[in-house]
């Protein structure tokens, strides 16, 4: 009986380890609550979907599923049906890259993919082919990203580099229809980027000088509400 309480109390103190009771604060864990209970957990994304429910994802078994909990009342959190994927080993979620799509990376160096959520109770992977040479820096407002291009120069007669200056080339995307991304423009041997909030408007400079990346909708809605102040 001795040695059943020890290892008993082993176990709960091996996931969590209780002080004593909050009036303010509640700790729950996969030992008090079950429903947090995951087997062999990688990585974790939360997610809030259009209809107002926040989702966790909870990725498991080599990448192979993903557990799902709605964590909208945390007092009330349900587990929903688990998901399979053909993913070929763990990966990591890199960021949110609009239409309710997540970009995600395996860690055995096989590349990258796309987890789309937009059924959030039916995850699909797809391929991200034009993610695979860059990386994402930002978004840019609902669809649009700028990317940075990995283990490329600025192409020959293109921006020289008189100091030890890391000149990066950007590329601008539109994702207006997901699986015919739209590349916008190119800029290479880029030095600095800079944004302005209000309008929403990047620069990006390189040798040639700035170039200027256009929200035009902020820019309406910012110049709609200058109006209003001014009176006309």
């Amino acid at each position: 009986m001795v040695a059943a309480i020890v290892i008993g109390i082993t176990a709960l103190s091996a996931g969590a380890a209780f002080g004593q009771r909050s009036k303010t604060l509640a700790v729950e864990t996969p030992d008090t609550l079950r429903t947090l209970a995951v087997r062999n957990p990688s990585a974790m994304y939360l997610y809030n979907a259009n209809d107002g429910s926040t989702l966790l994802y909870v990725e498991s078994q080599q990448g192979r599923e993903l557990s799902i909990l709605d964590v909208t009342n945390p007092a009330e959190v349900e587990r929903l049906a688990p998901v399979e994927l053909p993913a070929p080993s763990a990966f990591d979620f890199v960021r949110y890259v609009g239409h309710h799509e997540v970009l995600i990376r395996y860690r055995d160096g096989a590349g990258v993919a796309l987890l789309n959520l937009g059924h959030y109770r039916r995850p699909v992977l797809m391929p991200a082919k034009p993610f695979q040479d860059a990386k994402v820096v930002g978004a840019i407002g609902a669809t649009g990203l700028l990317m940075v291009q990995t283990g490329q120069e600025a192409p020959s007669g293109g921006a020289a580099t008189p100091r030890k200056d890391r000149l990066r080339n950007y590329e601008v995307m539109d994702r207006l229809h997901p699986r015919d991304p739209m590349l916008l423009a190119t800029i290479y041997g880029v030095r600095q980027v800079l944004s302005r909030g209000n309008t929403g408007t990047l620069f990006l400079l390189n040798q040639d000088g700035v170039t200027m990346v256009r929200r035009l909708r902020v820019e309406q809605q910012y110049q709609e509400s200058l109006d209003q102040e001014n009176g006309n």
